[in-house]
């Protein structure tokens, strides 16, 4: 009798052993699940534009006099005039005083701003089929881990069983 209940141990032991989980998922490989689902695909840009900022500097006028010395009649003399794209200068002789005028012209300087427009695209598109596969993982349990868990509890369970009737039906 010891011997056919050592027998039953070590087969249990045996079909109740321990498989790595990389070994077992070689043998028995998991399956997985795929699903398909439509989606709403939406799409935001932000698009930054430079943007030329322009500036007005207003025009402005000095004129200056002073006397010549050591000339003692009055002299008047033409103005000379010189201009570019910013001012205009004129230079002039009147009753022995030097005079001078500077005249600054209006001015409109542009500088550039860099990403002054802040331009916001929305795309939406809605119920676009579009198909995406996600693969969902279930936690596979091979079929031989099933039965010698069951094994196990049977085990258990008759020898539960046993030593209630040992002790408790056939009483020595």
């Amino acid at each position: 009798m010891k011997t056919k209940l050592l027998l039953l141990a070590i087969l249990i032991l045996f079909l109740g052993s321990c498989v790595t989980q990389r070994k077992c998922a070689s043998k028995f490989p998991p399956q997985s699940v795929t699903e398909t689902k439509d989606s709403i695909v939406v799409k935001d840009s932000i698009i930054y534009r430079d943007r030329d900022v322009p500036y007005k500097i207003p025009g402005d006028t000095i004129r200056k006099d002073k006397p010549i010395p050591g000339i003692p009649e009055k002299i008047n003399i033409s103005p000379i005039i010189l201009e570019n794209t910013y001012a205009i200068a004129k230079a002039w002789i009147d009753n022995s005083r030097l005079k001078m005028e500077l005249q600054q012209k209006d001015q409109v300087i542009t500088f550039k701003l860099d990403s002054a427009d802040k331009v916001s695209k929305h795309w939406e598109y809605k119920y676009k089929n579009e198909k995406q596969t996600i693969v969902v993982k279930e936690k596979y349990t091979p079929k031989v881990f099933k039965v010698a868990f069951w094994l196990w509890i049977f085990v258990i369970v008759a020898g539960l069983g046993y030593v209630v009737l040992r002790l408790f039906v056939f009483k020595k």
